[in-house]
């Protein structure tokens, strides 16, 4: 008997060692949840000794774990992620989770084993996929925000009377699911009325993706607009393309310039309204989507309609819902508000416009609407520099300013024997090169017209980078 008893010891010191030698990192747990077995390995990776776990609940040292829910199920769980510890201390591990079976077919218990080789390979891979883990977090923050609306109702800036009904408007939209039509002339803002119609929806936590349609080369935009399937035409992405209509998946899609839309690319869009589906091309098998979709136009639908370039039952399905936005002219008593919301955002609110100045930008006709008078702040700013606080008439843009096409030119330092048109526009271009130390891309935006143009214009007026800042 001595020998028998001797042996089972014998016996179970050796399935305790095998247990230990393991290199992969095992737990079994009763049907209570307390751990009764934990092997060298998986004592080691989360710092305690073996004799100190034994009776305690599994949660007390792995929070996450699934343990009782396989207890519970009584089914494997395989390759899945376990976290382990919190903050900087997290460590990811992958485990198998298995129940054991007793002779009623009852779950008496569960086995955890992690997946890993030795302790150093099992600390390696965990450091390896909590860097994967950060990374992919990094990435999806990034393309939340590229996929986000940037701007909501308090972007709004305005207290005309349109402007205030054009919010409301947003507002109540908001509630809704249904498409809007939002109409207005050329940079009166109407990308920012979607963007915070999107944001005051119940999509708001959704994709906001934006499409502008007269940017996008006609035979390039079903492509982008609808993805396609590798090998779909030549020249195409070997592993396909997401379309950006799949990419608003659950949120907001908005198309700009609606009416640059060809015939065609409008059919499929009126299809995918209908019916919800999207085919990528060269797809045989449709794609489920769910969107709420915007859209803008400068142009007349109705008589695009009328002249065979507008697809009239489309019309109407986007004009159940309309916001009108009036151009800068009608609505002037905004001016001040807009342009001391520009200051602010040039981080300049020191600075304030001569009353000289502010009558000029309230008298200018403003065919650019809203973006142009954003141009003219920026412009105006570049031009006095940090040397001043106020901008005059003299400071403002070519178009605006005391030269202007608008402006009678009037007393003996401005008349035509003194300055010319070309002189103005030399010096504006000079002055701003000159703040903006000669950066050519910055001049061009603050100064409205192309990068191209600009180097045609100090070619033209023999204006040359100074040697110090080449």
């Amino acid at each position: 008997m001595k020998n028998s008893s001797a042996d089972d010891k014998t016996n179970g010191n050796i399935h305790e060692i095998i247990l230990n030698s393991i290199p992969s990192g095992i737990i079994f747990c009763d049907k209570n949840n307390k751990i009764r077995f934990i092997n060298r390995t998986y004592s080691e990776y989360l710092g305690v000794s073996q004799d100190e776990v034994i009776g305690k609940h599994i949660k007390h040292y792995i929070p996450a774990t699934r343990i009782s829910h396989v207890l519970k199920t009584g089914k494997s769980e395989l390759g899945f992620k376990c976290s382990v510890g919190e903050g900087k201390e997290k460590k990811i591990l992958i485990v198998n989770r298995i129940p054991v079976i007793g002779k009623k077919k009852n779950v008496e218990g569960v086995i955890s084993q992690s997946l890993f080789g030795d302790i150093g390979e099992l600390k390696d891979l965990s450091k390896r996929l909590e860097l994967l883990e950060k990374k992919v977090s990094s990435y999806r923050e990034k393309f939340r925000s590229a996929l986000s609306a940037k701007f909501n109702t308090s972007d709004i800036k305005g207290e005309s009377r349109a402007i205030v009904r054009a919010k409301k408007l947003v507002g109540k939209y908001a509630k809704t699911d249904s498409s809007v039509l939002i109409e207005g002339p050329t940079g009166v803002g109407k990308e920012l009325f979607a963007h915070a119609l999107h944001s005051e929806s119940r999509l708001c936590d959704g994709p906001f993706v934006s499409i502008n349609c007269a940017a996008i080369p006609h035979d390039l935009l079903e492509s982008e607009l609808f993805g396609y399937v590798p090998g779909a035409f030549t020249g195409a992405q070997k592993s396909g393309k997401l379309g950006k209509i799949e990419l608003a998946d659950k949120g907001t899609l908005f198309f700009d310039e609606i009416g640059d839309m060809s015939l065609q690319a409008q059919v499929k869009l009126l299809r995918i309204l209908e019916d919800k589906l999207v085919y990528r091309l060269g797809a045989n098998h449709p794609n489920k989507v769910s969107f709420r979709l915007i859209v803008a136009t400068n142009r007349n639908l109705k008589a695009m309609i009328r002249e065979g370039k507008f697809r009239e039952d489309l019309f109407y399905r986007l004009n159940a819902m309309i916001i009108h936005l009036p151009p800068l002219t009608d609505r002037t008593s905004d001016i001040p508000i807009l342009v001391k919301h520009f200051l602010s955002n040039l981080d300049r609110t020191d600075v304030s416009f001569s009353p000289e100045a502010m009558e000029r930008l309230m008298q200018y006709n403003w065919p650019g609407n809203v973006r142009e008078l954003k141009n003219a702040v920026e412009c105006s700013l570049s031009l006095i520099g940090r040397n001043s606080n106020i901008i005059h008439v003299q400071d403002l843009p070519a178009t605006i300013g005391p030269w202007s096409s608008t402006t009678p030119l009037t007393g003996a330092s401005c008349s035509p024997q003194t300055i010319t048109l070309s002189d103005n526009e030399r010096n504006l271009i000079k002055t701003t090169l000159e703040n903006n130390r000669w950066n050519m891309a910055n001049t061009a935006k603050l100064l409205g017209i192309s990068r191209a143009s600009l180097y045609q214009k100090t070619q033209k007026y023999n204006l040359s980078r100074p040697n110090t800042l080449r």
